[in-house]
């Protein structure tokens, strides 16, 4: 057996341990007998969030049409295990219950609206062309403000810096994270979670449905074709409503953040946050797009028991190409002023320098302290760290001369 099909048995049969592959034939009999377990229906998570929290304000309501939309995908077109079912029922619970909190928060302190969000440094780019790197790297200023992984699992009460080491949510979010790695063992290996460490703004729109972290965890297509025509400024705003939550006890000279979904609504992120600092970075979609695609399939593996391999690489060949030629549009109606690009290769082959031109370019300041971190925290985190992640065009059913053809005005316009 060659190591291709070796990877290809792994990702489209997901990891079973056999008291696993028990409770998904016990829960999945018991569904179809009519018992009620693991509902996925609108009511249903909207009164559980609403038992836990002893709390019915939800401010806005216009997430329930996403959330309707996401729950019908779900249930028509996801081929969901029982667990990845019940998985799922629990974090849109746990979804639900931060929203509530959030709009509690933001009326009992109305100042929080009032936090002044000021030149805030975005880390943009397809996925896998070391943005989550970068984002390190630049989360090493002690001036800056980042996102914890353990505050977007659970946003509310708004943290407090005297308490940012000990807060009782990390505890939380480290169960968390074991449980998906023990779903996914290898996922570690393409992308590790740090429960105290920075992470992605996804999870903050999650609170607004309207997230690609739905698409990544499960074969959705009506879900993707409604969001990919969303207009995305209003979840901007509450986007940015939750920063000025997060900042409020817990601020920084300036935000320091990252999601490489961003690049799918530029135009959002730019008319909500006038004076943005974008950082995009580039790599060879030729690798770009198998590294995406494999560290997917280990993502949809935790919530159903088959993975369509070719079905994850032609969603993602469409998906990126689509959104790199909106971000490009999206770049020539702004100021140029506002953009800094990244090559990958430059990237890892001088970190510090990279880091020390982004600072310059837009009058961030770069200190010593700054560049004894990135050099410790560099120390700390060799290439592969985790394991070596390996994955190929063939596995999902790309075609190099393809690729490159949806990808062309691209690689002209960034010289990849």
């Amino acid at each position: 057996m060659t190591e291709t099909s070796n990877l290809n048995q792994t990702l489209e049969h997901p990891y079973r341990p056999q008291w696993l592959r028990l409770v998904n034939w016990a829960g999945s009999t018991l569904r179809r007998s009519g018992v009620p377990i693991a509902n996925l229906s609108e009511e249903s998570l909207l009164s559980a969030a609403q038992r836990q929290t002893k709390l019915s304000d939800w401010g806005d309501e216009s997430f329930r049409v996403p959330l309707r939309i996401l729950l019908a995908s779900l249930e028509k077109e996801a081929n969901l295990s029982f667990v990845g079912r019940y998985l799922l029922q629990q974090y849109l619970i746990r979804l639900l219950v931060n929203r509530l909190r959030i709009q509690d928060d933001l009326k009992r302190h109305p100042e929080i609206l009032q936090v002044p969000i000021v030149k805030p440094l975005f880390v943009i780019g397809l996925p896998r062309t070391g943005t989550t790197f970068l984002h390190n790297l630049l989360s090493q200023d002690p001036s800056s403000r980042w996102l914890h992984l353990w505050e977007l699992f659970s946003p509310s009460p708004p943290p407090d810096y005297q308490t940012r080491e000990t807060d009782p949510r990390i505890q939380d979010a480290e169960k968390l994270v074991k449980r998906y790695n023990y779903l996914a063992p290898k996922f570690a290996s393409a992308h590790y979670l740090n429960p105290k460490g920075p992470e992605e703004c996804n999870n903050l729109f999650e609170h607004e449905f309207v997230s690609l972290l739905f698409e990544f965890r499960a074969n959705i297509p009506s879900y993707t074709e409604w969001l990919a025509a969303h207009d995305m400024v209003a979840p901007y705003r509450y986007y940015r409503q939750q920063l000025q939550l997060l900042a409020w006890r817990y601020p920084g000279d300036h935000w320091a953040l990252k999601a490489p979904a961003h690049l799918f609504s530029m135009d959002a992120l730019l008319a909500v946050f006038p004076d943005a600092c974008i950082v995009q970075t580039h790599r060879d979609p030729l690798k770009v797009l198998p590294s995406i695609c494999s560290l997917n399939a280990m993502a949809r593996g935790i919530y159903t028991d088959q993975v369509d391999l070719t079905g994850v690489g032609e969603h993602w060949l469409n998906r990126l190409a689509n959104a790199i030629e909106r971000a490009m549009q999206a770049r020539d109606s702004a100021d140029p002023a506002r953009f800094y690009d990244v090559n990958y290769g430059a990237l890892v082959q001088d970190p510090i320098g990279t880091v020390r031109q982004i600072y310059e370019y837009f009058g961030y300041n770069f200190n010593t302290q700054m560049e004894e971190n990135i050099n410790k925290w560099i120390a700390q985190n060799p290439q592969h760290k985790h394991g070596i992640h390996k994955y190929s065009l063939k596995q999902f059913g790309l075609d190099a001369r393809v690729v490159n053809q949806r990808f062309a005005r691209y690689r002209q316009r960034f010289n990849i």
